[in-house]
């Protein structure tokens, strides 16, 4: 009988914080065992994080040393023959460095995981501390000399810097959050992810940390039977994934059952026939598995001799208990240790540092996507298709009660974040305030839609929004219809215009590559992009190939001979292990565009070059933009039209409005007349009225605070053009949305 569940997150993930998945079985297996339902043991380990302790501390790094060095002098040498001087010179440095580096790892450990400030003034001012190459470019960028506040970002580098060393002489499959991600990504034979299993990084480090692991689940485990559920989110996870498992069956024989699920095996792996990916592991677990989890434990009650499916699936009798589990289950991160996990302040801009610097904890207000509807994407799939609003105040709440000092921000990472449930959740937030706790910081991923108001942006951030993510894919009129994103170019300009203005940050998506994207389509799309960051209305963005995948809605509708027949894959057939990337005639050409949009797109983010024309930075020849010159300008214009005529209008009776601005402030005259101030959006704001009107104000105002709401016919005996300027200065619109 099944007496303990222990869930792993193996290597590597995000590192400065844990993978949500682990936060949601948690919760879910925890209630089942207060329900009688399941085993009362249930423990969440990411050995993302034990294995970053490992990895960079002295003793790993002075391993690495010894077993890289013959081959970085065969490279030095080799490249010196070549001519590659300076990069010949950065791997001797390494070398010559080699003491250094053992001494201060440990230091530059503390510093990322915020541990010891004094470490943080010795690296910024010893002439005796470390030196990379990025750490080398940070330095020849600064204008002013070194503070202690830069010790941060000092010691990102240095640790991206050693990971470079690591990937260059050492084991060519490693990343800091990646490991043989390039095998398991193109991967249809199996046999090839196995033979990553003896790679020098797994078998240096990881296979020992697993031992250890595993080790002390012998220890603590009760008898009996022991449920292990091992999450894949990504390819660069598989190949710990499966040596962790192996250490699990070397370990505990027959007692293991071992679970692996996540979200390359829902995306890859939902056809698997290979008889050999199953000597490492039991079954598959699909998509949300609280059903096919749940199933698994009462046949194993009623019968501990059940044989174990090779595939868990939510059987049809339950899938309305899971949908009711889905909206009510909260991730629980208890027993996670938020100050044990770097914060790698590895970028300057503000947008891509809240990837890698801050210990969010992550959830979602809805699973799945409530448009699903773009061609590119995997609709057929349950994580998209399956649209299931959680309980927001019961998120709330669950999340509120599991913050601390290193882990009091949110990161939503939903599809895309409804616009209600973002606004109720905001609410949460400046209710939460409104009562003396402090703001809990939030982000997440949503979609460029006409929901996204001046009105619902403002009062996002003053509930504590910090910046959005969405994906663009194509910037450009024919691209946005031809995946289907439900916007257009006016859209677009209008929900990024309304954030900036708030204050929230924003980046986007973008894609290339797709099958009938032309070149004007991508100089275009080029053209767009220059004109939103030339007018701030992005702060970073990125380019991703398009791939085509067995799940997506363009592949299912190819399948079913109604979608474009200029999409032809090139061999669809299934294979026995992962099976969803598929290519189709065409796709390699467009990778000849990719050293180019990518210089392109970290010039405009660092503000360079944005009137420099598109087609200028690729060496071959390609048409000029289609797209005006003015035309982001023409757009801004029109929402800044539009956004006017919203707050000139007269007090709705059917809408409720709320105040964001500071309490105002009356100063009386001897007059008899009155002064009112008050701070909105940083600025200072100033009106003279009499006292009567004045003290009007303040009574609404005081009344439309966080939480309550006022009826747009409490509004009405207030003039209209006074009004009006409260609606441009906190007062917001919040309903009907």
């Amino acid at each position: 009988m099944i007496t303990s569940i222990t869930i792993i997150q193996p290597p590597l993930t995000q590192l400065n914080c844990p993978y949500p998945s682990g936060a949601y079985l948690a919760s879910f297996f925890r209630r089942l065992a207060a329900q009688g339902e399941g085993p009362g043991q249930v423990r969440w380990i990411d050995a993302g994080n034990l294995f970053f302790h490992r990895l960079f501390s002295r003793k790993t790094i002075s391993r690495l040393f010894e077993l890289s060095e013959p081959a970085a002098r065969s490279l030095i040498a080799s490249w010196q023959q070549e001519g590659r001087e300076e990069e010949a010179w950065q791997l001797t440095r390494y070398l010559s460095l080699r003491g250094n580096w053992e001494r201060w790892i440990d230091d530059i450990r503390a510093i990322v995981t915020g541990s010891s400030r004094e470490a943080a003034h010795a690296l910024v001012q010893s002439p005796h501390a470390v030196r990379g190459a990025r750490m080398d470019r940070f330095l020849a960028s600064r204008e002013t000399e070194l503070s202690v506040d830069d010790a941060p970002l000092l010691a990102s580098l240095a640790i991206e810097d050693l990971a470079d060393y690591i990937t260059l002489v050492f084991d060519k499959q490693f990343s800091l959050v990646r490991y043989a991600e390039e095998i398991a990504t193109s991967l249809r034979d199996f046999s090839a992810i196995e033979a990553a299993l003896d790679g020098p990084m797994m078998r240096e480090c990881m296979n020992e940390l697993f031992c250890e692991i595993v080790s002390d689940l012998a220890e603590t485990l009760p008898s009996g039977r022991a449920l292990f559920c091992i999450s894949v989110p990504f390819p660069g996870v598989l190949a710990g994934a499966l040596s962790l498992a192996k250490a699990l069956r070397a370990a505990f024989g027959e007692r293991a059952l071992i679970s692996m699920g996540g979200g390359y095996v829902n995306t890859e792996l939902r056809s698997c026939q290979n008889p050999a990916l199953y000597r490492y592991i039991d079954t598959l677990s699909f998509d949300r598995g609280y059903g096919g989890y749940r199933d698994l434990l009462r046949k194993n009650r009623e019968n501990a001799r059940a044989p174990v499916p090779r595939r868990l699936d939510c059987p049809d009798a339950l899938r309305a208990w899971e949908d009711e589990q889905t909206k009510t289950c909260f991730p629980d991160y208890a027993g996670i240790d938020f100050s044990r996990y770097p914060s790698l302040a590895d970028s300057k801009n503000p947008m891509h540092r809240l990837w890698s610097d801050g210990g969010w904890l992550k959830a979602y207000l809805a699973h799945g996507c409530y448009w699903h509807r773009c061609s590119f994407c995997d609709v057929t799939l349950d994580y998209i298709k399956s649209y299931l609003p959680v309980d927001v105040p019961g998120l709330y709440a669950a999340l509120s009660a599991q913050r601390g000092p290193a882990s009091s921000g949110i990161h939503l990472v939903d599809e895309a974040a409804p616009p209600r449930l973002l606004r109720d959740f905001a609410r949460q937030n400046r209710l939460a305030t409104a009562d003396g706790t402090s703001v809990m910081p939030f982000w997440g991923n949503i979609r460029f839609e006409k929901s996204f108001t001046r009105d619902l942006a403002e009062y996002l951030a003053s509930g504590g929004l910090l910046a959005v993510s969405g994906g663009i894919e194509i910037a450009c009129p024919s691209g946005f219809k031809a995946v289907d994103k439900g916007i257009d170019l006016e859209n677009l300009v209008a929900t990024c215009a309304a954030f900036k203005e708030s204050g929230v940050l924003v980046h986007a998506y973008l894609m290339y590559g797709y099958w009938n994207e032309s070149d004007a389509d991508l100089i275009d799309s080029m053209e767009v992009m220059r004109q939103l960051f030339a007018a701030g209305l992005v702060d970073s963005a990125f380019w991703h190939k398009f791939v085509l995948t067995r799940h997506s809605r363009a592949y299912t509708e190819w399948k079913q001979g109604s979608g474009d027949r200029s999409l032809v894959p090139c061999d669809d057939k299934a294979s026995d292990f992962a099976d969803n990337d598929l290519d189709f005639t065409g796709s390699g050409e467009s990778s000849r565009y990719t050293p180019y949009l990518d210089a392109a797109l970290a010039a405009w983010m660092a503000g360079e070059d944005l009137d420099r024309r598109a087609s200028s930075w690729f060496p071959f020849r390609l048409p000029q933009p289609r797209i005006a010159g003015n035309v982001i300008e023409e757009y801004i214009r029109g929402y800044e039209r539009r956004r006017d005529e919203a707050w000139r209008e007269r007090a709705d009776s059917r809408s409720q409005y709320e105040w964001t601005a500071s309490d105002p402030v009356s100063f009386l005259g001897e007059d008899g007349s009155a002064r009112l101030v008050w701070w909105h959006l940083g600025e200072e704001i100033e009106i003279d009225l009499d006292k009567k009107t004045s003290e009007k104000v303040v009574e609404l105002l005081e009344r439309a605070q966080a939480g309550n709401a006022l009826w747009g016919g409490e509004f009405e005996g207030l003039d209209r053009r006074l009004f009006s300027l409260l609606r441009s200065a906190g007062l917001v619109r919040i309903s009907p949305l």
